[in-house]
């Protein structure tokens, strides 16, 4: 009998360990194919972008990653002290939180294996993918601090990966150089993969490009390793290869590159990009004739687009700027905007066209001027158009070069100082803005200072150079007059009592010091500031005659300023009241009586009037309405 007993409980036993195997194979198995099959999404998904860091998964990749999630969580609640298959939930978990770009969760899972089962075959995995995690959590320096292990060791699976990430960190610290130094110890080991040099390859040239080293750039661009990469990669790689031969001038073998793209059947949806920048490269060769075959190629196949447009702005471009005819020029503008109104190109164009049309009307003005048979031609609107036209050449036509030439013809041939003077400041400041020529600039600013000293254009020309400014200008002098002025004031006002005998004495020092300034500065802000201080000393005196012919002088010469404002409504809260005024508030009063008297007499009118006896409505069936209450509905029913 105990036999059997005990027989029993074995088998019972047995049974419980077998349902319990079983419930953990259940969890793990459709973890892991729900893994797979969210991986097969995922790398669905990578194929189609460039770079991993601008993609994120989709609503059903997500589903699934959290499926997963769930088995897992199942497993560790059921099984908590069985170490192998708990290790295996818990990275699993881990792995879907980064693929689900949840990195602080999934930082956690990482830090969490690493904690209870650092001598599984995993962590060499967990290692990196922790500091990647971290990376991508905007964590730099735990990050560096996590990749140490990895990168330390040339044996470790995840070395070259390591690297990699490395100079991403390195990059992310402003250290180009360590990120480069990161990415030639990938490319100088023969262990690594073609894949992984690949990387390594389309990483360097990226930074080179941003450097503007573009001879390196085109090197690593055309690494032969480049072909292991994604359609999306070796696409990138190829366009920014050429566009570091048009940086070097190179345009035909740049052309050449465009070329190769355009006849690659996997880069088809770009093929019209691809012949706007053959167009536009062959025109920088000097190809005008073949250029223009390409851009009405574009024109004819790809009418109404962005890309047509854009052709048509490079023609209207090239003949604006190079064969100078500008009715030509200002017929591809129109073109260009009525292929792609919104596009960038035909708005682009739009103002183009209507510069050049400004511009072509001033031209003409002035030639009329130098043509006129007057014995003194109006050469003030001939310097006036001049400037204009400098500057739709400079901000609406994109030509610097031009502008300067018309500001020279300003300075050489203008009498007038004041235009002569601003004409050479902008000069100036277009070789230092625009044409990116500091030297010339300096020269310029320093000309300026040295013939027009104490003004505003030799002020800023100090300030553009980074010089101490020691110039003053009228307006700079007269405010330090002022101010001095001001501090006798305020010691005249904050003098005591007892003291009244140096008072007057004060307020008639600061009275003079106001004077000075307006006598000698009297077209300044300070000037007028110091004018109207000498009516507030006058209405202090007091000597109202005094003071109101000074606000008078405020109001009529310098009504516009802060001043002059003030003084107007001070003169209109003292202005005496005339007969005129009088009679005509008489009027007015007059007028409003009148209006009370017959506004009381219909009110009472109204009030005393018998009140009309009101009849019921009779209101019958059909006009009936029934109310829309708890009862009427019932009774309606």
């Amino acid at each position: 009998m105990f036999r059997g007993r005990f027989l029993a409980l074995f088998l019972f036993a047995a049974l419980l360990e077998g349902c319990t195997c079983c419930a953990y194979l259940n969890h793990m198995f459709n973890a892991e194919r729900l893994y797979d099959e969210a991986t097969e999404l995922r790398q669905a998904r990578l194929d189609s972008v460039p770079d991993e860091t601008m993609s994120y998964p989709g609503p059903e990749e997500s589903q699934k990653y959290e499926k997963v999630i769930e088995k897992g969580s199942r497993v560790l609640e059921r099984f908590p002290k069985n170490k192998t298959r708990t290790a295996e939930a818990v990275f699993l978990i881990a792995e879907s939180y980064r693929h689900k770009a949840d990195w602080p969760k999934a930082i956690t899972k990482y830090d969490e294996y690493e904690r209870y089962f650092s001598d599984n075959d995993s962590m060499r995995a967990v290692e990196y993918q922790r500091a990647y995690c971290l990376y991508r959590n905007q964590e730099f320096n735990i990050s560096r601090f996590a990749l140490e292990p990895v990168v330390a060791d040339k044996n470790h699976p995840y070395y070259f990966q390591g690297l990699n990430l490395l100079s991403l960190l390195d990059e992310k610290s402003e250290a180009p150089e360590q990120a480069i130094a990161a990415l030639e110890a990938v490319l100088a080991d023969t262990s690594g993969t073609p894949y992984m040099k690949g990387k390594a390859h389309f990483r360097l040239a990226g930074l080179y490009f941003k450097m503007e080293q573009w001879d390196k750039a085109h090197h690593h661009y055309n690494a032969k390793e480049i072909e292991n990469l994604n359609d999306r990669e070796r696409q990138t790689a190829g366009e920014q290869s050429a566009e570091c031969l048009v940086n070097t001038k190179e345009y035909l073998k740049a052309a050449d590159e465009f070329k190769q793209l355009y006849k690659t059947e996997a880069y088809e949806k770009k093929r019209a990009f691809y012949l706007v920048r053959i167009g536009e490269t062959t025109l920088l060769a000097g190809r005008k004739a073949d250029a223009y075959v390409i851009f009405n190629k574009v024109n004819s196949e790809y009418e109404k687009t962005e890309h047509s447009s854009r052709c048509y702005f490079n023609m209207g471009d090239y003949e604006q700027s190079k064969t100078l005819n500008y009715e030509l020029a200002m017929a591809y503008y129109d073109s260009s905007y009525i292929a792609r109104a919104i596009s960038e190109y035909g708005q682009k164009s739009r103002d183009r066209r209507n510069a050049l049309r400004r511009l072509v009307s001033m031209r003409e003005k002035n030639d009329e001027i130098r043509e006129s048979k007057d014995s003194i031609p109006d050469m003030k609107s001939f310097f006036k158009n001049e400037f204009m036209i400098a500057e739709l050449f400079l901000l609406k036509l994109s030509e610097a070069d031009s502008a300067v030439a018309r500001l020279t013809n300003v300075i050489e041939n203008s009498d007038d100082t004041a235009s002569v003077m601003r004409a050479a400041y902008a000069r100036a400041f277009i070789y230092d803005e625009f044409l990116h020529d500091p030297d010339t600039a300096e020269e310029m600013y320093k000309e300026i200072i040295e013939k027009y000293p104490n003004t505003d254009y030799a002020k800023q020309a100090q300030v553009n150079l980074g010089m101490n400014v020691t110039m003053k200008t009228r307006e700079d002098e007269a405010r330090d007059r002022y101010m001095a002025a001001e501090s006798l004031w305020t010691i005249a006002s904050e003098m005591p009592a007892s003291k009244m005998d140096l008072v007057d004495s004060a307020y008639a020092h600061a009275f003079a010091a106001f004077d000075s300034v307006y006598n000698d500065y009297p077209q300044t802000q300070s000037g007028i500031q110091a004018l109207y201080m000498k009516a507030i000393y006058y209405q202090m005196l007091p000597n109202m005659d005094s003071a109101v012919v000074i606000y008078r002088k405020l109001r009529d010469e310098h009504g516009q300023t802060p001043w002059g404002k003030q003084a107007v409504y001070v003169l209109n809260t003292r202005l005496t009241t005339t007969d005129d005024d009088i009679a005509r508030l008489r009027r007015r009063t007059a007028q409003t009586v009148e209006n009370l008297e017959k506004k009381s007499a219909k009110y009472y009118e109204e009030l005393n009037a018998k009140p009309e006896e009101k009849k019921a409505d009779i209101i019958s069936k059909e006009d009936e309405i029934l109310e829309n209450t708890y009862n009427s509905m019932y009774d309606f029913e």
